[in-house]
């Protein structure tokens, strides 16, 4: 082992000196440590590291296009020297030898823990480093780096990635039939789809959509074969058919459920069911008229609830609220799908008779 010398860029922040300097991934492991919160430690800062995030960021680092330009943020221990280095804004950090715990790291732990699984890729990361910090600064610091920054909404991230194509395939087919959902003159849900934060008036966002979609337009699903022009204008007419069939609820998001994620959950999972009677009673005619005509059996349909009493499919909110969470709308989805199946039971001729 041997000394390493580093020359850092000096920024002055409230009385105290930053050292920026850039380092690579390899020798940069061999310098910083984390001592994590725990019951052994409970004045130490750092959180426990989550091995499952640091491996998925190991596959973003094998990417082509990745890059990582966050700083390391550490706090070097008194056993670093900051000397002159005779050049304005610039020190140099002398550390007694090139591996040893000298940086415990503030910020960016996974990260730096991700090219363990990258398959022997290295980056050159930027680090900024505070000197010597006492506890509380360094509570400070990793308590308002991940307490204070506010997380970027899965709804803009989905648009954003969609936008530059960074998804998978058959995830940006999806949101190819979503975003012609949302911008089609004659669909139900025109402008109704949340693409951007700052879009108003909207009933469901695109990432509840797609999770909706996704079983029923990927591989497996029912209208998977489907070009995305297809695919749109089926889910165009059969939105039109919900609409028809429950007049009065769709579109009012104050007194309703059916334009609410939770009614756009439930349309989604009924969905197979009422195209595979449209398939058998219709000759896989997709039309308004033939999805109504095969979702008659829900118009003032009542289920029955685990813990007794009936529960009217009005899609008014006060009576479906005691429903409204995961259980509940699976339960109403069930229900309603078995009401479509013994609707087909009936009405298929029986073969031994």
């Amino acid at each position: 082992m041997a000394e390493l010398e580093v020359m850092a860029s000096v920024l002055r922040q409230q009385g105290r000196e930053l050292y920026c300097f850039g380092m690579n991934t390899t020798r940069l492991r061999q310098i910083c440590y984390v001592t994590p919160r725990s019951q052994d430690d409970p004045k130490e800062i750092q959180r426990i590291l989550n091995k499952k995030r640091a491996m998925e960021i190991g596959e973003y680092i094998k990417q082509e296009n990745s890059l990582l330009p966050n700083s390391i943020v550490v706090s070097l221990t008194a056993d670093v020297a900051i000397q002159s280095s005779g050049m304005d804004g610039i020190k140099v950090l002398r550390f007694p030898n090139d591996e040893g715990k000298f940086a415990y790291i503030l910020d960016g732990q996974h990260r730096l823990e991700g090219f363990k699984y990258s398959d022997g890729i290295d980056f050159d990361l930027p680090v900024v480093a505070i000197y010597n910090a006492d506890d509380g600064l360094r509570g400070k610091i990793f308590a308002d780096i991940n307490g204070k920054q506010e997380r970027v909404k899965d709804t803009h991230l989905l648009a954003l990635y969609y936008q530059i194509g960074e998804l998978k395939p058959d995830i940006s087919s999806v949101m190819d039939v979503i975003t012609q959902l949302n911008t089609h003159p004659d669909s139900p849900l025109k402008g109704r789809i949340r693409m951007m934060e700052s879009d108003k008036n909207i009933w469901v966002n695109n990432v509840g959509l797609k999770q909706w979609l996704v079983p029923h337009l990927t591989s497996g699903g029912v209208l998977a074969l489907k070009t995305v022009a297809q695919k749109t204008q089926i889910l165009k007419e059969y939105f039109k058919a919900a609409a028809s069939l429950w007049p009065d609820a769709w579109g009012n998001l104050k007194q309703y459920n059916l334009c609410r994620p939770m009614g756009f959950e439930i349309l989604m999972g009924l969905f197979g069911p009422v195209k595979h009677r449209v398939d058998l009673n219709s000759g896989h005619q997709y039309t308004k008229e033939t999805f109504l005509s095969q979702m008659g059996p829900l118009l003032n349909a009542t289920i029955e609830l685990p813990g007794g009493g009936m529960l009217p499919i009005n899609w008014e909110r006060g009576p479906m609220g005691s429903v409204a969470n995961s259980r509940g709308r699976t339960l109403i989805t069930k229900k309603l799908a078995d009401l479509l199946r013994k609707e087909d039971d009936q009405s298929t001729p029986n073969p031994m008779t």
